[in-house]
């Protein structure tokens, strides 16, 4: 098992494995200290000690105040990376939230409900999958999200669209053009994002101009290229989200307290499907607001989170604590802005 595994384990142990560790080393460290050898006498008093610290640091420590956690996936990226990209490892905070309530934009670690969890595997120690998202909305807020677009000639092209003709020019490099050509339904977002800029798209942050983006999907110079980013807007206003590897896909708002999404032509109500004249009908009401005892939580990673926009907002007793810190690995170590 790869120590990465081992650490995993130890670190989410089960209250029930933890109280079966200390009960072992008590019994043994009773039999050691009857024993009339000094060696004996040395294992009791360390026996002892970690008694002491696996009881402060599992029955005390990791319930109540802070507790490490792992990235596996890349929904939060740039902030987290996840496996492929590194595997942050986090400390989050869990007595923050006992004195005070989560606060826009914080990063908070919860437990999903049951509609985000379906197929999903458990924790190492059989406890569910903790998540990871960014706090957007606050009970009472008016959430809005539109899609981005890139117009070419007057037609437009998504975020999926600009990709995969950036990745058939080997803008993203000779080997993901080969992957493509192979498979043309091959995801690339994973690997390289895009966002949208009134004046150019970025590819992980660096520019192509509305020229050359004309000349790349067209074939030819001199196409009328008009980019429209995707924004999210909380009670009217813009929000500036520097911290996020795009800008939407996808229209949202909410409907009757759930997730009213259009992305592409895919239209879903709390991650159900429905059709696009009842979609329509919906979302020509007024955007709703998040009900009372509720959050609203999206990745980092817009386009390639699976968050509240899937299914729906958060309960607030849901809430674990606050990602603070990266601890590892040492080149990101960081507080977690």
């Amino acid at each position: 098992m790869p120590t990465s595994n081992i650490t995993e384990t130890l670190a989410n142990l089960s209250i029930v494995w933890i109280l079966v560790l200390i009960a072992g080393a008590t019994v043994l460290r009773l039999v050691l200290v009857r024993s009339a050898s000094a060696l004996a006498r040395s294992a009791a008093e360390f026996l002892e000690s970690g008694v002491i610290a696996i009881a402060l640091v599992f029955l005390i420590l990791r319930p109540f105040i802070v507790q490490a956690y792992f990235i596996p996936s890349p929904s939060m990226e740039p902030t987290l990376l996840g496996e492929n990209g590194s595997g942050d490892r986090i400390l989050v905070n869990k007595l923050d939230y006992r004195l005070r309530s989560p606060q826009r934009d914080n990063v908070v670690v919860f437990i999903p409900p049951a509609a985000a969890t379906e197929g999903s595997p458990n924790e190492p120690s059989g406890a569910p999958i903790n998540y990871i998202k960014r706090l957007i909305g606050l009970p009472g807020d008016v959430l809005q999200t539109t899609a981005g677009r890139v117009y070419i000639n007057g037609m437009p092209y998504t975020h999926t669209n600009i990709r995969d003709k950036f990745a058939l020019v080997g803008l993203f490099g000779e080997e993901m053009k080969e992957r493509v050509q192979l498979e043309p339904q091959y995801d690339t977002q994973a690997s390289y994002h895009v966002r949208f800029r009134p004046d150019a798209v970025l590819i992980n942050g660096v520019p192509v101009p509305k020229s050359r983006i004309g000349e790349i999907v067209t074939g030819f110079p001199g196409a009328s290229v008009r980019i429209e980013p995707g924004v999210t807007r909380r009670n009217g206003i813009r929000i500036d989200e520097p911290f996020t590897a795009e800008d939407p896909d996808y229209d949202l708002q909410i409907s009757d307290g759930k997730s009213l999404k259009r992305d592409g032509q895919n239209c879903r109500l709390d991650g159900d499907e429905i059709s696009p004249e009842k979609y329509d009908l919906l979302s020509a009401s007024p955007a709703e607001r998040i009900p009372s005892g509720h959050f609203f939580m999206m990745g980092d990673n817009r386009n390639d989170s699976k968050d509240s926009t899937e299914w729906g907002p958060l309960e607030a007793n849901r809430v674990v604590g606050k990602a603070q810190f990266i601890f590892w690995p040492l080149r990101r170590m960081r507080a977690i802005q």
